[in-house]
């Protein structure tokens, strides 16, 4: 096959069989895979592949954040050479989840700008988990981050459904009550909206800029009964989409350790993680403990605030969070030339991924074409 476009390179990749041995693999619940010999984009065309194939909540862990990024990239380039992905965007969702750019002892942290993204994936997974819709739960959701943004310990589910607020067009809604619950969350009243948090009242018009969302919501009243819901770009005050629904996610990133726990048990029962290592994962749980208990001791009035291990996920936690889960390992290994079958492999990396798995399986790739997405397209521009 004549390899001339991207969408040809991800159709040889699809139509692989050992693509669909990864797939079948990863059915029965607490699967595992290990995948070998993959270099450059070859890693983001095996996964869309897989991803093809097998819906879901799928999270890949790559080594830092500028590799999640290139990662991503290489993901959403392949999405738009696919025409039925391109029609599907609104089901084929594709999230990045980053650490906090502030340390939760800092007084300004509400304006981490890192927060809001990360409080929009937890109500995208949140409205997943209770959504009665077939397409959600048949349609996948990508999520993409590295081990530092996994550490810091989260909202609970219980505690984020309990005080996020959802308004539905043609709902009745008396405006103080709204502005009552805004107030008893923590929103504050502006004149005009143009960070999460705030909110504004202009008659029967409530601008609010939820937290769990990159841009602020316009709600109009006629009375009490929601006319419509809009969201909006507050630079130029101009409509970005019509919806059926907001939902308000208030600043839930506190300090209250009864209401955290790990990003994993956001997670539903059968979604597929994607790794190199399971250590990186605890060696960053340790380091970032120990750079925020140094923080802590610098702190003036330590007893007002929570302690670092109160705010992050230990590396044992971490670890144990994995438990369950249905994994992929990237992994090098040595082939037998002319093969597609994987040697078995054995390094230190391999002997620390005992997750109490009683079956290991290996699905060997090497020997996929390996060219990245900018070879490709380096060798379109020249034909």
């Amino acid at each position: 096959m004549a390899l001339t476009s991207l969408p040809d390179l991800l159709t040889l990749y699809r139509n692989d069989p050992r693509v669909a041995r990864i797939a079948e693999g990863l059915q029965p619940d607490s699967a595992r895979e290990q995948i070998a010999g993959t270099i450059g984009s070859s890693q983001a065309l095996i996964a869309a592949s897989v991803i093809d194939r097998m819906k879901g909540v799928h999270v890949f862990v790559l080594t830092d954040k500028e590799e999640a990024a290139y990662f991503m990239n290489d993901l959403e380039a392949l999405r738009g050479t696919d025409k039925d992905a391109r029609n599907a965007k609104k089901s084929e969702d594709m999230l990045f989840y980053p650490a906090p750019s502030r340390s939760p002892y800092d007084p300004d942290g509400h304006h981490d700008g890192e927060r809001v993204t990360r409080t929009e994936l937890l109500e995208v997974l949140m409205s997943r988990a209770a959504s009665s819709l077939p397409h959600l739960h048949s349609s996948s959701l990508v999520i993409v981050t590295y081990p530092e943004a996994l550490v810091p310990l989260v909202v609970s589910k219980e505690a984020m459904q309990k005080n996020t607020l959802s308004i539905k067009r043609n709902e009745e809604l008396p405006i103080d009550t709204l502005e009552e619950w805004l107030h008893e969350t923590g929103f504050t009243r502006v004149e005009f909206v143009y960070e999460p948090g705030q909110f504004s009242v202009r008659g029967g018009i409530v601008d609010i800029f939820s937290y769990g969302s990159d841009k602020p919501y316009r709600i109009e009243l006629y009375g009490d009964t929601v006319e419509s819901v809009r969201r909006f770009d507050p630079q130029d005050q101009l409509t970005v989409e019509r919806l059926a629904e907001a939902v308000i996610v208030p600043d839930l990133q506190d300090e209250d350790a009864a209401r955290q726990q790990l990003f994993f048990a956001q997670l539903p029962a059968d979604a597929t993680i994607w790794m190199r290592d399971m250590q990186a994962i605890g060696d960053a749980a340790a380091k970032q403990l120990k750079l925020l208990t140094e923080t802590y001791d610098r702190l003036p009035e330590k007893e007002k605030h929570a302690l670092p291990s109160e705010l992050l996920a230990t590396d044992t936690a971490l670890i144990k969070g994995l438990l369950g889960f249905r994994k992929v390992f990237w992994a090098n290994a040595v082939q037998h030339k002319g093969t597609g079958d994987t040697e078995k492999i054995s390094t230190a990396t391999t002997q620390r991924r005992d997750d109490n798995a009683t079956q290991e399986k290996h699905a060997g790739c090497g020997g996929f074409p390996t060219a990245s997405a900018a070879d490709i397209r380096q060798r379109i521009q020249s034909a």
